[in-house]
């Protein structure tokens, strides 16, 4: 169920300090701001600020927020897209559309400043974000392969089947169906004038095919048209209409996945060189990890989940046993200090332990005291700008 207090989310607590400023706190290559976590003391040099970014995009892939709902393929594990969420159908309401705006100027604030997000979209909407057509059953297919599979039963029938053969296995199997069709938020949608109530026959059955390839086609139109709207406030549409909807996800989201040799190819050492055990038994460990383990690496090194991430590898320096040790990073400096493990199998015990159980960022110094009664802060403008940075921003 989604949270009814927006107030309770990062995502909610973001909107309410920064919806009504100007878009022009993101058109910048810096940070938008700057994050202080109450209860810890980590000061943000860039690692908080990522890990903003992050919890405000595991919130919109979640029930946590009423904005994005699960694909049927992400609910049922079937094709393609599995992780894939879309915008609820039923987000409709004006309080919606600005913070789908708000989605949207987030997402041209990463493209801006390269901080990539970790939303899952199917290519559908990448494809109506950049307003490149036409929709067709593949993309349907990319969110919901079982609808895809009726359309298509519904619409070869008489051909497959001959007249006859077909009607008689309609009238079998379909006898209840009336015009109407699920969308990915549940909701019941009637695809003509009382279609809940009216009989699909068999001589309807290619239109009716064709009127729920339409409905899923244009079922979250007007939620992605907020959202394209917040993109173009933040990005100029002639730089949109360059890019192909695969690479506006790439310049939103970055790569999803990444191999070793990618990683190592940008990895930079100091204190060790790149042959040291240390490094190796690293290297080992990520590449028998699994996909969500790779991620979460990523997060523990950089405070995101996301490609590209420039690996700054360091010894951890010890006078204890190193074996009894945790790797230990800095996420404003992808940064990771490795204790001199013993074998390989020691540091992908110690590696992976650490990944999947150091969710939040450590204290710098000292925890900061919390109070309760105080709200949500974000200091605007992280790092020094200078004043034609603003006119030149206030001008885009």
């Amino acid at each position: 169920v989604c949270s009814s207090d927006l107030s309770t989310t990062v995502f909610g607590q973001t909107v309410m300090l920064l919806g009504e400023q100007h878009p022009r706190i993101f058109k910048t290559s810096k940070r938008f701001w700057t994050t202080s976590f109450a209860g810890e003391g980590a000061e943000d040099a860039g690692g908080p600020f990522r890990a903003h970014i992050n919890d405000i995009c595991s919130e919109l892939m979640s029930n946590a927020l009423p904005l994005f709902v699960p694909t049927a393929n992400n609910v049922h594990n079937l094709g393609d897209y599995r992780e894939a969420f879309v915008p609820a159908a039923g987000a409709v309401d004006l309080k919606n559309a600005s913070l789908f705006r708000f989605v949207g100027k987030l997402m041209g604030g990463c493209i801006r400043n390269g901080e990539p997000m970790g939303v899952y979209f199917p290519p559908i909407l990448w494809k109506k974000l950049a307003n490149v057509g036409p929709i067709t059953l593949a993309d349907i297919a990319g969110m919901d392969k079982v609808c895809v599979q009726c359309v298509n039963e519904f619409a070869t029938m008489r051909t497959q089947y001959g007249d006859e053969m077909a009607e008689e296995l309609f009238n079998d199997t379909f006898a209840t169906e009336m015009f109407v069709t699920r969308l990915s938020d549940g909701t019941m949608f009637d695809l003509i004038p009382n279609g809940s109530t009216t009989p699909v026959t068999f001589d309807k059955c290619e239109a009716y095919a064709k009127a729920i390839a339409e409905a899923r086609m244009a079922e979250f139109d007007k939620q992605v048209g907020w959202m394209r709207e917040g993109l173009l406030s933040v990005i100029p549409e002639m730089c949109l209409t360059l890019l192909a909807p695969h690479e506006l996800e790439l310049k939103v989201c970055g790569k999803p996945d990444y191999s070793v040799k990618e990683l190592q190819e940008g990895a930079t050492f100091e204190g060790l060189t790149a042959e040291d055990k240390r490094v190796q038994y690293m290297w080992s460990a990520l590449e028998s990890a699994t996909t969500k383990q790779r991620r979460l690496f990523l997060k523990f090194v950089s405070g995101r989940e996301r490609m590209p991430v420039k690996l700054r590898v360091l010894p951890l320096v010890t006078t204890q046993n190193p074996d009894t040790l945790l790797p230990r990073a800095a996420t404003c400096f992808f940064a990771i200090e490795l204790p001199e493990y013993s074998c390989a199998e020691v540091m992908k015990k110690k590696l992976i332990y650490s990944i999947e159980n150091c969710a939040e960022i450590d204290t710098d110094f000292r925890a900061r005291d919390v109070d309760i009664d105080d709200g949500p802060q974000l200091h605007i403008g992280s790092e020094e700008r200078t004043e034609e940075d603003v006119a030149n921003t206030a001008q885009e």
